[in-house]
């Protein structure tokens, strides 16, 4: 992502009004891989070396299409893309229920990946099998997510996390490699004691990536082992599953927001998402109009994670308490489509849904799904919430909760299941806090009491809560 020129003077005027004495910088240790690159076309050697394990894998990898997708938010500049993709899991070995999570493994764009590659002047060994060791008479190991032998241009695709929040160390490392003065001194300023301030304001709220680094300071040319010493694993994306195997156990459904991460830049899995389903419509459009030829889209790679938090749907006939604005909704859909199937089997417990979002014409999910398990009996309640639209009576669920707070206690006493979903950054606090306010209004008892009486719920199992940035 290329900053404009405004930015890099705003660093610079930093520089030029900041004491010229030696700033306090990290104490580091020196560079330690060596990498050996060996003439040879081969690529078997790949994947050796240690692998990291996936993170609370439940099953294998497996590698699967899109069949089916939707978009849920209206198609408006103001309105965050939301949508609904179909995974086809077919003869795979994930066995879902609902409450449970996938990970989905990304991979760093060629645009970036590129970009580093010629930056650093590596073209003509980005394909070569290399072997990394450590250097003589220093200490140090390969990190664990760095295959030994591999490509540069393997590792920069599939292994390291480019746009990761940088650390003042490797800040540090880098401003080594880096000729033009100024470039190396703003570096050295960001990573100090003295700069701390503005290395939060302009390195981790901008979030900036290894790119915009680059971008910015385009005398910083580091060894590539610098990079593979210090740049983190790229960790899989988990995304909650959004339908019930009672409807079709060959469907691995997700909902997911387009992130916006840095300065017009898409969240990575989200946006490789968006563009594997631009694709298919245009390729669509274009099978409808001119080739009949069949078109498959890109596998994406994911297993299904375990569920650590317990996140499942209690015996039908408890009561359930479900909290979840925006795509936080999205794990309480296969919830309901799951009681749905059992409705004429089994008396269900009451299932009340607090939903929010910001305007109820634009980013409504599910709305209709909703309004029919409200119709049909297997949602008792939905109350909902609109930031930003006019008229509404509630603007966050959480004044909805607080406006039904007895009722919600009445559940509470009777034996009601507590699940919290979202993806905004505050909300569990938030939530919290207004179920202890309710508690100790309706059941007569100080706010200690209030506190005490959700932490039994809470070490019970009867209060969930499944947050996600």
């Amino acid at each position: 992502m290329v900053f404009d020129s405004k930015f890099r003077n705003t660093l610079e005027n930093i520089i030029h009004n900041t004491p010229h004495d030696p700033y306090t910088l990290p104490v580091s240790k020196e560079a330690f891989l060596k990498i050996h690159f060996q003439n040879s076309d081969s690529t078997s050697n790949l994947e050796d070396g240690i692998w990291p394990v996936l993170p609370f894998a439940e099953s294998d990898i497996c590698q699967v299409h899109i069949i089916k997708w939707r978009r849920l938010s209206a198609v408006e500049a103001n309105c965050k893309p939301v949508y609904e993709v179909d995974f086809d899991i077919t003869d795979s070995s994930i066995n879902f229920k609902p409450g449970d999570t996938i990970g989905i493994l990304p991979t760093n764009t060629d645009t970036e990946v590129d970009f580093i590659i010629s930056h650093l002047g590596l073209n003509a060994v980005k394909n070569m099998n290399y072997s990394l060791s450590i250097e003589n008479g220093k200490k140090g190991k390969i990190p664990q997510h760095i295959p030994a032998s591999s490509t540069i241009q393997h590792v920069l695709k599939h292994c390291v996390d480019l746009r990761g929040l940088f650390k003042k160390m490797f800040l540090l490392h880098l401003s080594r490699f880096t000729e033009q003065e100024l470039e190396r001194r703003i570096l050295e300023y960001l990573c100090s004691k003295e700069g701390s301030n503005d290395y939060t304001i302009y390195i981790l709220e901008k979030r900036l990536s290894l790119c915009d680094i680059f971008h910015l300071f385009p005398s910083c040319k580091p060894p590539v082992q610098i990079l593979f010493e210090h740049l983190p694993r790229l960790l899989p994306r988990p995304y909650s599953i959004a339908n019930s195997p009672q409807v079709n156990p060959n469907i691995v459904r997700i909902c997911f927001s387009v992130m916006e991460t840095g300065v017009e830049r898409k969240g990575l899995t989200t946006g490789w998402l968006e563009d594997i389903i631009s694709n298919d419509m245009n390729i669509t459009m274009k099978t409808l109009s001119l080739d009949d030829t069949p078109n498959e889209s890109p596998r994406v790679p994911i297993y299904l994670r375990k569920n650590v938090n317990n996140f499942v749907l209690p015996d039908h006939d408890k009561p359930i308490i479900l909290i979840g604005p925006g795509t936080g909704v999205s794990p309480f859909i296969g919830f309901l489509q799951e009681r749905e199937s059992f409705k004429n089997e089994q008396i269900l417990g009451s299932a009340w849904l607090f939903f929010g979002c910001r305007n109820a014409e634009l980013d409504y999910i599910y709305k209709e799904e909703l309004e029919r398990f409200l119709q049909n009996g297997v949602l008792s309640k939905l109350c909902t919430a609109f930031s930003r639209s006019n008229n509404c009576e509630f603007k966050y669920v959480q004044d909805a909760i607080y406006a039904h707070g007895e009722e919600v206690v009445k559940l509470l006493r009777v034996g009601a299941y507590v699940y919290l979903a979202g993806d905004v950054k505050n909300i569990a606090t938030q939530v919290k806090d207004v179920l202890i306010q309710c508690i100790a209004k309706h059941n007569n008892c100080s706010k200690d009491e209030a506190k005490e009486y959700l932490t039994n719920l809470e070490k019970n199992k009867r209060y969930l809560v499944d947050i996600w940035n």
